[in-house]
């Protein structure tokens, strides 16, 4: 049981309409804010969500404060950068004695992943396709294993050490969001500076994350951008530099699409078609989309099978504006059109073997 921190929150309001939560986060330390949210969610039912990147350690620090009984979990994500990280996270863990941690993963390697995206068409290295290929990618590799974990541990709420200044999208954040399906994400460092990180970490003999010096270098080193270029920069530079994400882009994890319904999975683009490539619904239903211009992605079913929603058994599964529509002749009964194959009931490619 965690033990109990903070007194009961008044309820108050901030005058824009926050709720009693929002308020007390937003006048209290940091530490208090973990201690509040420990409180208001119950020590089993909050993790720490960490990168094990170069701030990891404020966020770590201050769990170890409030309650070291609070779960962290790291998610590998097989990138070039995720074992160097992973051995630092377990070194600060050691320190702090945070020792209720765990690693969750993708069913599928990378080479798999490229490979099948691949075989649609969708590759790194072509520009029209580079931000289809690093959103499904953190679709699989980030936010599928960190959906199983919360839902597998019935996690309610989720810490983490996102700030203002990072991103525009972290520029509007609040100190709790809550998300229908998911868990809310709390943000205790929120209006932390970069500063207020690296002040912290000394005081709490945090060791340097191994990329800290060369970041801290590129932040203080002189450009030769325009002078129109300089004038918009990132208020919030401490943050590990991943080269497929760039350097105000969200990571995927912090911004996912609220479900639409309690059951149906949400894709993290707009229009996604899954399914096989020798699939004839799949080929028919792709046709259909690029007759009506619709532009849509294709993912290959034994990489997105979290996306083919709970008793369905065939593909296609088709998504539009992140809403399912369903198979092919769910997709010809939205468009309004005759669907022509379906003489028995609909059928496809069968989930039992989803590789082709």
């Amino acid at each position: 049981m965690a033990p109990e921190y903070v007194e009961v929150w008044e309820e108050k309001k901030d005058g824009n309409g926050n709720d009693e939560l929002e308020y007390q986060l937003s006048v209290s330390t940091a530490v208090d804010r973990v201690k509040t949210i420990i409180n208001h969610y119950g020590v089993e039912s909050v993790t720490l969500l960490t990168s094990f990147g170069v701030q990891s350690g404020a966020m770590l620090a201050l769990v170890a404060e409030a309650c070291p009984e609070v779960r962290v979990l790291f998610i590998n994500t097989q990138g070039p950068t995720s074992e160097r990280d992973l051995e630092y996270g377990r070194q600060v863990l050691d320190i702090l004695g945070l020792n209720n941690f765990t690693v969750a993963s993708a069913d599928v390697t990378r080479e798999e992943f490229r490979k099948g995206m691949a075989e649609v068409g969708i590759t790194p290295d072509q520009n029209d396709h580079q931000n289809a290929f690093h959103v499904l990618s953190q679709d699989v590799f980030k936010v599928n294993p960190l959906m199983q974990e919360c839902a597998s541990s019935n996690v309610q709420c989720l810490l983490s050490g996102v700030r203002r200044g990072q991103t525009k999208d972290r520029d509007n954040f609040s100190f709790i969001q809550y998300s229908q399906g998911d868990p809310a994400k709390a943000h205790p460092i929120l209006d932390w500076s970069d500063d207020d990180c690296l002040e912290f970490l000394q005081m709490k003999n945090i060791p340097p994350h191994p990329e800290l010096s060369s970041l801290l270098e590129a932040i203080n080193e002189p450009t030769n951008r325009s002078e129109e270029s300089r004038t918009y920069r990132r208020t919030s530079s401490l943050r590990s530099r991943r080269v497929s994400r760039g350097s105000d882009k969200e990571c995927g994890i912090h911004v996912q699409g609220e479900r639409k319904s309690g059951r149906d999975p949400v894709p993290s683009l707009p229009n996604v078609v899954v399914g096989k490539i020798k699939c004839k619904f799949c080929i028919a239903a792709k046709e259909l989309l690029t007759e009506f211009g619709i532009e849509y992605v294709e993912a290959p079913v034994h990489l997105f099978s979290h996306l083919i929603p709970a008793g369905m058994k065939t593909v296609p599964v088709v998504y539009l504006g992140k809403s399912m529509i369903g198979g092919y002749s769910k997709l010809c009964e939205y468009l309004e059109v005759e669907d022509t194959m379906n003489t028995k009931k609909e059928s496809s490619a069968v989930l039992v073997t989803p590789t082709d």
